[in-house]
């Protein structure tokens, strides 16, 4: 069975992230280790589907970017120069633009923890639409 345009879109992020030299993580719930750092974590969030008249439906596509960093100084910094280097690289790419219509960051939350070292996580939270024939959640129509 063919994966949902979801699916497809968080595939894409994944894929186009990991091009651009980033270690990529997909619904990740173990801690990381420091030479694992800095990571993204992708997971799949709230998405809504809309009836558009009779003839297609709106999925407003929803996923959030955990950004993880660690270091001994402004982790808050640390996270935003990655979250701006994964911004960049997902509007500039080709393929997830085919993919749907408005991507856009919608909200941000920050969350540092330290033990014997400070982590930092930046999560960002994205959406994007996509166009659908009723029923079918498989492919995107324009």
């Amino acid at each position: 069975m063919s994966a949902s345009v979801i699916e497809q879109i968080l595939a894409r992020v994944a894929a186009c992230l990991a091009a651009a030299g980033l270690s990529v993580f997909r619904g990740r719930v173990d801690a990381f280790n420091d030479d694992e750092l800095p990571a993204v974590n992708l997971r799949r969030a709230d998405s809504n589907i809309d009836a558009i008249g009779t003839h297609g439906e709106r999925i407003s596509v929803g996923f959030d970017i955990e950004h993880y960093v660690t270091t001994a100084g402004a982790w808050e910094s640390a996270a935003d120069a990655l979250h701006m280097q994964v911004h960049a690289t997902l509007l500039a790419d080709a393929p997830l633009a085919a993919l749907g219509r408005g991507l856009r960051c919608t909200a941000t939350d920050t969350q540092g923890e330290s033990t014997d070292r400070v982590i930092g996580r930046l999560t960002a939270r994205y959406q994007m639409q996509v166009f659908v024939r009723p029923g079918d959640f498989t492919r995107a129509i324009s």
